[in-house]
């Protein structure tokens, strides 16, 4: 047998060998990803934070609509309800997202801008918060800015009687929890 026809087959095993050890070695965006909900942006205890007091356990649904091979954070809504069991439809308190923009949103009426050094604000039904400059790099994006955005369902705000200081409390750790962990997926914290 001529040693020169097994020099392709064992290149070829190599380089396989070489893409799984990548595609199964540990990251923090698997890590995160496999530990929490909504591609890894929340801890299922900060998931259930915003709720419209009916009872019922966290269901996340992850609505993606993503290309091949293409980072679906970019591209995912998440909807987080509350499932109360049975039969009846799951109902939902907020939706969350991550998206590119070149520009910024004005704060909408009663929202409440970062003092700590954080770009964005945070409302009683909306808030918009972008994640570090140094993330867009990393996320592959050229917009100017990524910005998580949350939206809170009329039935929360009605459970907590349309207060809004503490719709923008529970909205805030939302919303940040979120912007942290994306940004120790992306290592651009």
């Amino acid at each position: 047998m001529n040693k020169k026809y097994l020099v392709l087959p064992a290149v070829l095993v190599v380089a396989a060998a070489v893409v799984a050890a990548v595609r199964l070695w540990p990251s923090p965006m698997k890590d995160l990803r496999a530990q929490n909900l909504c591609l890894g942006m929340l801890g299922e205890k900060t998931a259930g934070l915003l709720n419209d007091g009916k009872g019922g356990r966290v269901a996340v649904d992850e609505d993606k609509n993503t290309g091949a091979g293409a980072d679906p954070i970019f591209s995912t809504i998440c909807f987080v309800n509350r499932d109360p069991g049975g039969d009846t439809a799951d109902r939902l308190q907020y939706t969350l997202d991550a998206r590119p923009a070149n520009a910024l949103n004005e704060p909408v009426k009663g929202a409440v801008r970062f003092a700590d050094g954080r770009s964005g604000w945070v409302g009683p039904r909306q808030s918009e918060v972008q994640l570090p400059s140094a993330c867009r790099k990393e996320m592959r994006t050229d917009a100017e800015y990524v910005t998580v955005t949350l939206k809170v369902a009329p039935g929360v705000v009605v459970a907590e009687n349309w207060d809004d200081a503490a719709l923008i409390a529970l909205s805030r750790t939302v919303v940040l929890e979120a912007v942290d962990n994306l940004a120790k997926q992306y290592d651009c914290a």
